[in-house]
């Protein structure tokens, strides 16, 4: 019995104090010798918006954060959204008078007490990306103080907003991104919506994620 109670003891310790190391990227993306290199992608948005409709999103480019706006409040007219939880990020905060203007309740992540209850509630999820990879249509996510992973997740529809300029080439040139620095506390590529295939082969959407994906790129 001693040893059971030192062991659950050293457990109980272990879980109030953490064993957190600051983690660092590699200086460098590594790249196998030999590797062929992929030709330039002359034109990074069309061939992001090509790439994220063949694996089920739907993509659309504007000129102005205006634009975007009246986009995404269209976008959760058409779905009789009635609710929608978005990252707190300053190019978002125009959004939510219009969309309470559509009748749409917004909560903003950093006001919520109950962030999962809430936001698996909301229609609608919004955020921002730190970037957009052209060749696989993918999002990379960074999740932190005011952009819970939530958002993300747990609305049926997902919705993300970001720069023309944010969006690169190639995997390796997203990875390298983070080469030399301290990693945010997650990192996520998101390509198009859920899909899952692993109950009796059968392909099902939106089991793990959200269905419905949109990103709206300005610029």
């Amino acid at each position: 019995m001693a040893d059971r109670a030192r062991f659950l003891e050293n457990v109980r310790h272990r879980t109030r104090t953490g064993r957190y190391k600051p983690t660092r990227a590699p200086d460098s993306v590594w790249t196998p010798k030999g590797a062929p290199v992929p030709d330039p992608i002359a034109d990074p948005v069309a061939r992001f918006l090509e790439e994220l409709g063949a694996v089920g999103g739907h993509g659309a480019r504007v000129q102005s954060l205006d634009e975007a706006r009246d986009h995404v409040v269209s976008l959760a007219r058409e779905r009789g959204a009635g609710a929608l939880v978005r990252w707190d990020d300053e190019e978002l905060a125009g959004f939510d008078a219009p969309l309470a203007g559509a009748g749409v309740e917004v909560a903003i992540w950093r006001d919520l007490e109950d962030f999962r209850a809430v936001a698996g509630l909301a229609d609608v999820g919004l955020s921002t990306a730190s970037w957009a990879i052209a060749e696989t249509g993918s999002l990379v996510l960074e999740s932190g103080p005011g952009r819970g992973r939530s958002v993300t997740l747990l609305p049926p529809t997902y919705v993300a907003v970001l720069r023309a300029e944010r969006v690169l080439g190639t995997v390796a040139e997203a990875v390298g991104k983070y080469a030399g620095g301290r990693l945010p506390a997650n990192v996520c590529f998101h390509t198009g919506p859920s899909r899952s295939g692993d109950i009796e082969m059968s392909l099902v959407t939106g089991m793990h994620g959200p269905g419905d994906v949109h990103v709206v790129v300005v610029g």
